[in-house]
C-alpha cells in the first residue's frame, strides 16, 4: 500500500493563543466540535522553542453518517489538527486520513470525512489564510534570525 501526501498546512499571522481562540470560534461556526485537546508542551527544536496543541475535531452528524454503514469507519474520526507556535506566527496543519493510503476504504467513510475536512479547512482559512510554503520560501531567513 502506497502512502500519498494528504496534509494541508496554513500559516496564521497571529500569535499562538490568539490563533487558537479564533480557530475554536471558527470551527464552532462550521458546526465542528473540538472534542479533545492535548497540549504538546514546549519542545526544543532547531529553530527555538515551540508550543503546540493537538485538537481532535469532529461533527457528530458526520460521524454518525459514516458509521451507519459500518463500524470500521469509526477509526477515521476524529480529525487531528495540529496548532504550533512559530515566533509571532502560528502554523495550523491537518491530515485527511482517508487520503493517507491508496486503496479501498470502509464503506461510508470517504464522503463524510471529506465534508468534515472541507469544513475544517474553511474554518482554518478564515484564521490562517496563508498556505504554508508561500511565505517561508521568500522570508525563511528573516523568520529565524535572532
Amino acid at each position: 500500500m502506497a502512502v500519498v501526501s494528504a496534509s494541508q498546512t496554513f500559516l496564521a499571522p497571529q500569535k499562538f493563543e490568539r490563533t487558537l481562540k479564533s480557530l475554536r470560534s471558527a470551527l464552532g461556526e462550521m458546526d465542528v466540535e473540538v472534542i479533545a485537546e492535548f497540549p504538546l508542551g514546549r519542545d526544543v527544536t532547531e529553530r527555538g522553542r515551540t508550543e503546540a496543541r493537538l485538537l481532535l475535531v469532529s461533527s457528530a452528524i458526520l460521524e454518525f453518517e459514516s458509521v451507519a454503514l459500518g463500524r470500521a469507519a469509526a477509526v477515521f474520526f476524529p480529525l487531528h489538527v495540529l496548532v504550533a507556535a512559530e515566533r509571532n506566527q502560528t502554523r495550523v496543519s491537518l491530515i485527511n486520513p482517508t487520503e493517507l493510503f491508496e486503496g479501498r476504504l470502509p464503506m461510508g467513510v470517504s464522503e463524510p470525512m471529506d465534508r468534515l475536512v472541507a469544513r475544517v479547512v474553511m474554518a482554518v482559512e478564515s484564521v490562517a489564510p496563508v498556505p504554508s510554503g508561500s511565505y517561508y520560501d521568500v522570508h525563511s531567513e528573516e523568520l529565524w534570525d535572532d
